[in-house]
């Protein structure tokens, strides 16, 4: 690569990111690598690695305590650390630019989007504010808002995900970054809106001539959009490589685990497509037929369909996927199953036995056979509770039991699930995201139930951690014969544990079919463009072909 063509815009050399006074709680540890123009990099390991402070270190807006303890950040030859107050001012968001998760928490939510913008063009350039409105309106077309001279009026809680990450793109290029810097940017995305938010940054790295820091815990999106691949481990830059080599042969054993986990895990439970034994149809456990949900707007009374006439069947031992995009009625269709939602209209019938005409107390026998572990278990398990006692909850529906035995079985779901016993005395802030998804689990499975529903059980979590959440919930239906729901947008999911796959779209299931058959030949045209959606790994790079992005290779 001529260096000419494509000059050195960052180089990080032996950096170290300490915190405290001692110097020897590095959170980074003598890292070091390059980015050039028009190349996109992507910065990959598990939480805690260190990926965000060397975001932030870039920056130069590292978190409090936070300090550069040796090494060196220049961007165009400049050394960032040794910039003065003022030259600091200009540089972020001017030189480069910083593009964090979970937009709607990143913008002002009591200020218009346009307003926002035009404060921060203000803030960067000379103009009036007439002047950085009809820009803030330009830069909204640009990244793709429809209609946005009345978006631009719109407040972040009435914009969805994908169009406030498009709004934090858009306040990004104000000043024209030469870095933009992606910190788990797509992070809990439907995998469509994923899609956009990365071309629109890919497109957006191509026509600017920026270099792309890309930092994720998705290999997917690494194999698919990123020129080369960063590991980071503990703080050490463990494997630079480029992309194509990497995902062939990864030099380290960490980065092979990595590679491992996040593939595909093949179904050992699917029925086999070659097979010539006549296929056994299982009773069913629960069978739904045209369940309604309606919910009524406070401001403009319009009536909404959250749930329209959603019909499926869920054998004894089988795993149905509900999937589709956000807001198309799967969590709701989840909680009225198990009536944390009263439905409107239909029919449930669990075991034979219709559920929807019960009385509470009819219900409760049932209800213990029905459980679900929720898709955010920070906001689902009490914070004021420890790990025991929010496993032994579920005790109350059982025959009541000594002390003694509600200790042993605690210890005994801990352990079925993965989770250390000396967690027990912990409270859920002090567990890890994968600790907290496993004791979600622990929970349900305390009442001995039949039935599970899954909402969004391996979102944003570590590749590992995911890996062995889907291992977990396999060898538990394995071992213990669950019926489950299993309600998600991370197609790669849906390939290891289900054995049917439902597709919903605006509260309808507009396709079914045994997951190999949905994947190999789908029908409607909303389920081929969810499936274009998904980023495999085992691929050529969809970014350097398909939109045509200058790579640098090493």
């Amino acid at each position: 690569m001529n260096a000419s063509v494509h000059p050195l815009l960052l180089e990080v050399e032996g950096l170290s990111v300490s915190f405290g006074n001692t110097g020897k709680d590095k959170v980074l540890d003598d890292v070091s690598f390059s980015l050039r123009r028009g190349e996109i990099v992507g910065i990959v390991g598990e939480t805690g690695a260190g990926k965000s402070v060397l975001a932030r270190a870039i920056i130069d807006m590292l978190p409090e305590g936070g300090r550069v303890a040796a090494g060196a950040i220049k961007v165009e030859g400049r050394d960032v650390l040794k910039l003065t107050e003022q030259e600091r001012h200009g540089y972020r968001g001017g030189d480069v630019a910083l593009i964090g998760t979970n937009a709607k928490m990143l913008l002002d939510p009591v200020e218009t989007v346009g307003a926002q913008v035009v404060r921060v063009l203000r803030d960067h350039k000379r103009m009036s504010k007439k002047q950085a409105w009809a820009e803030a309106i330009e830069l909204f077309k640009q990244v793709g808002i429809v209609n946005p001279e009345a978006r631009a009026h719109a407040y972040p809680h009435e914009m969805s995900g994908g169009m406030a990450q498009r709004v934090v793109i858009a306040m990004a290029l104000v000043a024209q970054p030469k870095i933009l810097l992606a910190d788990d940017a797509t992070l809990g995305l439907d995998a469509t809106i994923q899609l956009q938010v990365l071309d629109l940054m890919v497109q957006k790295g191509k026509d600017l001539g920026l270099g792309v820091l890309l930092i994720t815990h998705d290999l997917g999106i690494v194999a698919n959009y990123c020129d080369r691949v960063a590991i980071i481990k503990g703080g050490k830059l463990i494997e630079l490589a480029e992309v194509g080599q990497f995902v062939k042969a990864p030099a380290k054993e960490y980065s092979r685990e990595l590679l491992d986990a996040a593939k595909v895990r093949p179904s050992t439970l699917r029925r086999e497509a070659h097979t010539s034994a006549p296929i056994t149809v299982k009773p069913p456990l629960l069978e739904v037929e045209n369940l309604v949900k309606t919910f009524k707007s406070d401001r403009s009374h319009a009536v909404v369909k959250a749930i329209d006439n959603v019909s499926f069947k869920i054998a004894k031992g089988e795993t149905l996927a509900l999937v589709g995009e956000s807001g198309s009625g799967k969590t709701t269709t989840g909680q009225c199953l198990l009536r944390l939602l009263e439905s409107d209209a239909g029919t449930i019938r669990f075991d034979g036995q219709s559920t929807r005409e019960m009385s509470n107390s009819e219900f409760r026998t049932v209800r213990r056979r029905m459980q679900m572990v929720f898709q955010e278990p920070y906001v689902s398990l009490n914070p004021r509770w420890r790990t025991d006692d929010l496993v032994a909850e579920p005790f109350g529906l059982l025959p009541r039991m000594t002390k003694a035995d509600r200790r042993k079985r605690v210890l005994e779901l801990l352990q079925l699930v993965g989770v250390s016993t000396r967690k027990v005395g912990c409270y859920p802030h002090e567990l890890t995201a994968g600790e907290q998804k496993r004791v979600g689990i622990a929970r349900a499975l305390a009442a001995n139930p039949d039935f599970i529903v899954f909402d969004e059980c391996t979102t944003a979590l570590d590749i590992r951690v995911r890996a062995q959440i889907i291992d977990l919930v396999r060898n538990l239906q394995a071992e213990m014969g669950l019926s489950a729901l299993f309600i998600t947008h991370d197609l790669n999911s849906v390939r290891s544990l289900a054995h049917f796959v439902a597709v919903m779209q605006h509260g309808k299931i507009v396709e079914t079919g045994e997951t190999e058959q949905i994947f190999a030949s789908p029908v409607q045209a909303y389920t081929k463009k969810l499936l274009q959606a998904e980023l495999p790994i085992e691929c050529e790079a969809r970014a350097a072909h398909q939109l045509d992005i200058v790579g640098v290779k090493q």
